[in-house]
Order: structure tokens, then C-alpha cells, then sequence
């Protein structure tokens, strides 16, 4: 695997099956895609086959992440369990999220305009994080005291 550069983005998934555990992910990833490791760094449960708001370690982070084509060398990939075109977040996964962003941002020395939902990106065609994960509202979230 190759190191992690200069982390100047976090980027937010949503795994789309809430049913999903990390184990299921890492099986998916590692065994179906062939990749070396989990693709996301980190993970936040949603109750089902995962603790609601608790927080899972995915691939180190001295590693890239495999979770936003062209854009892993620099960012830290988060995946909240759930499928969020469908349903929203938990209160206790939003929680968590605002926590864990406002520690990596302070880290890595950013802010959160470096904070984005995997579909900003031109050449993806998914929804991801979902219609009802409003990333900018998590911005706005993040720059309160």
C-alpha cells in the first residue's frame, strides 16, 4: 500500500446498505475488488449490525484510502453505515461525524471548506453520501464553536 501524502481533504461516504459491518465492508473490498485493505479509514455505526454512533478504525492512515478514484493520495475517506437516499443519519452518527472532522481538521490544519461528500466530485456519478446527509450543512456544523 502506498503512504498517505498530505492530507488536504476529508471526504464522506455513506456505505448504502445499512445492514452493511465493517467486517461485511472489509470482505467486499478485500475479497470482491481485490484491494489490499478496507477502502475508508473510518467508520460510524448506525445501530443495525453496528453500534449507533460508535466509531470503527478502517485502513490506517499512514495508507491512501481507496474510496474517491484520483483523489486518495490526499484524503481520509469516512463511511457512516446507512443508506442516506433513503434515510437519514442517526442523531448519534452526525454526532460523532461533527466530533471526529473537528479532530482531523484540527490534525491536518484544515478547515471545513476541505470537507466534502464523495459526489462533489466531477466524474462521480453517485449520490453518495446521500440526499439526506447535507454536507453543507455539516460545514456549517463544524466552523461553530
Amino acid at each position: 500500500m502506498e503512504k498517505l501524502k498530505q492530507v488536504k481533504n476529508i471526504i464522506i461516504h455513506h456505505s448504502h446498505n445499512p445492514g452493511h459491518s465493517i467486517e461485511s465492508i472489509r470482505n467486499l473490498h478485500v475479497n470482491k475488488n481485490k484491494w489490499e485493505d478496507i477502502g475508508y479509514h473510518w467508520f460510524i455505526g448506525n445501530g443495525k449490525n453496528t453500534k449507533d454512533g460508535k466509531l470503527y478504525k478502517g485502513r490506517s492512515e499512514k495508507f491512501q484510502g481507496a474510496h474517491v478514484y484520483g483523489h486518495n493520495k490526499n484524503s481520509i475517506g469516512i463511511c457512516l453505515i446507512g443508506n442516506f437516499d433513503k434515510e437519514p443519519a442517526t442523531k448519534k452518527q452526525i454526532k460523532k461525524l461533527i466530533k471526529l472532522l473537528k479532530k482531523k481538521i484540527k490534525k491536518h490544519k484544515l478547515s471545513s471548506k476541505d470537507i466534502f461528500g464523495h459526489c462533489e466530485f466531477n466524474h462521480v456519478k453517485k449520490t453518495c453520501p446521500g440526499k439526506f446527509l447535507d454536507i453543507e450543512e455539516i460545514r456549517e456544523l463544524i466552523s461553530q464553536k
